[in-house]
């Protein structure tokens, strides 16, 4: 089961995907503690999935102390960078510190196996250079490559659009036009759908 929680000021989607009492949460975003406390009531939380290192993704990283943290190995420096991470910008301070984080650096088309699922990690830079998405099922968690017609925004730290378009190509390549996508921002959405997203086109 995949269930989305809103957060912050940005409006951030989390996920948490479940199975047997046990659940993996992506991207925990800003204005975090109510839902950590809710999922960790249900779930014993075996990981935490980062598609991307921006402070909306991952400031809630700090209510799962002890829990291993999956994130591209082009943007664990995010982890504790506040420039790249946009903590500077936004005027916060950065919550974590190397060597407190249980960090498991993922790589293009890895394959984990939790909770009972395989999860396939594809490498999709262009809204920073760290952005992956991962699969399982028929399900795509995008981050903010991917939004319902349209994508994330490229002009921030190592953001490059020429990049961010051949990511987008190679998304709707990868998979089939009955998965289903789910995007860090705004309305789930599909495959089918976005093989007509202006960006791509």
């Amino acid at each position: 089961m995949i269930e989305k929680v809103v957060t912050g000021s940005f409006f951030t989607n989390s996920y948490v995907i479940s199975n047997n009492g046990k659940c993996i949460v992506v991207d925990p975003g800003l204005s975090y503690a109510n839902a950590a406390s809710m999922i960790k009531e249900k779930y014993d939380v075996e990981a935490i999935f980062i598609t991307h290192g921006h402070m909306d993704h991952i400031d809630g990283i700090k209510y799962f102390p002890n829990v291993p943290i999956y994130i591209h190995k082009d943007a664990e420096e995010f982890l504790y960078n506040p420039s790249l991470s946009l903590y500077d910008m936004m005027g916060m301070r950065i919550p974590f510190k190397k060597g407190e984080l249980e960090v498991r650096v993922v790589n293009d088309l890895d394959t984990i196996s939790l909770i009972g699922y395989e999860f396939k990690v594809l490498h999709t830079p262009g809204h920073t250079r760290g952005c992956v998405c991962y699969s399982y099922g028929t399900k795509v968690l995008s981050g903010d490559a991917l939004f319902s017609g349209s994508c994330g925004r490229t002009d921030l730290p190592t953001g490059d659009s020429m990049k961010l378009v051949k990511s987008l190509k190679r998304i709707i390549e990868a998979y089939p036009d009955n998965y289903d996508v789910y995007p860090g921002h705004d309305e789930k959405t599909t495959i089918k759908k976005e093989r007509s997203n202006p960006y791509i086109r």
